[in-house]
């Protein structure tokens, strides 16, 4: 009876531990899915920091030009807002890459620790992905006024 319990016991043991694989081998590939899809949208972001800088100096000429309005200062302060935000939210991104454990790791922590490590680090990705297409979308309809 006891030989019974204790094969039964290691059996469902084994079989956990394998479940627990598996979940942690499918959460990583969601991780790495929001990182693939956001990763690219770097080189926009830096883009519009690029055509937000250019509003501001024509801003700024304005300004030394003496043309000045409550605008033409709102404008200014969006701008920098903007710029603001898509800097946060590219460094989001290298921060999550610089401090993402890769997956040889991951499998070395193993069974529940793994699962709960990966699902701490899809809510951070998914952070990222949030601010990074929010501040996206923000600049582009500011540009576009």
């Amino acid at each position: 009876m006891k030989a019974q319990f204790l094969f039964l016991s290691l059996a469902a043991l084994i079989f956990s531990c394998g479940e627990k694989a598996d979940r942690a081998a499918k959460i990583e590939e969601e991780v790495l899915a929001i990182h693939d899809e956001v990763m690219p949208k770097s080189e926009e972001l830096m883009a519009l920091d690029k055509k937000l800088a250019s509003r501001l100096s024509v801003l700024d000429s304005l300004e030394q030009e003496g043309v000045s309005s409550n605008t033409t200062a709102e404008q200014r302060i969006k701008a920098a807002e903007l710029r603001a935000r898509l800097y946060e939210a590219d460094s989001l991104m290298m921060e999550w890459m610089h401090g993402y454990t890769q997956s040889d790791s991951v499998k070395a922590i193993g069974g529940q620790a793994a699962v709960d490590y990966l699902e701490a680090e899809k809510a951070k990705i998914l952070t990222v992905k949030e601010k990074t297409l929010k501040s996206i979308q923000e600049a582009d309809a500011f540009l576009k006024q």
